[in-house]
């Protein structure tokens, strides 16, 4: 029970998280965002490049508010253990499919 309130308490960062990037507010939350120079910053539509990754934080909270639910049905013997490596391959997946998506869109649109 303690692994999925720790579950929930990390979805629910990463909702918070995902909060102040919508509002364009949390770019020195983006790893190398933050600390790049004026005229590197210069060439990014800040407002995009926030949003996207509001979209990542999003979705991670999401995938995490699954696994806690699923690990709960694990916990209280509705579901063998064995039956998580599925789910969590794919929640692997779809976190590595959206990080390279929003990659590629702040490649592309976020540029100036």
């Amino acid at each position: 029970m303690i692994a999925v309130v720790c579950i929930l308490i990390l979805a629910a960062l990463f909702f918070i998280i995902s909060g102040f990037l919508y509002g364009g507010k949390g770019s020195w939350l983006i790893a190398g965002f933050g600390t790049s120079s004026r005229e590197e910053r210069a060439k990014y539509d800040e407002k995009k490049v926030c949003r996207a990754m509001g979209v990542f934080c999003t979705i991670c909270g999401v995938m995490l508010c699954l696994l806690a639910y699923l690990g709960s049905q694990a916990e209280q013997g509705q579901m063998a253990e064995a039956q998580l490596l599925p789910f969590g391959i794919v929640f692997l997946v779809v976190l590595l499919a959206s990080l390279a998506g929003v990659a590629r869109y702040i490649r592309k649109a976020g540029r100036k």
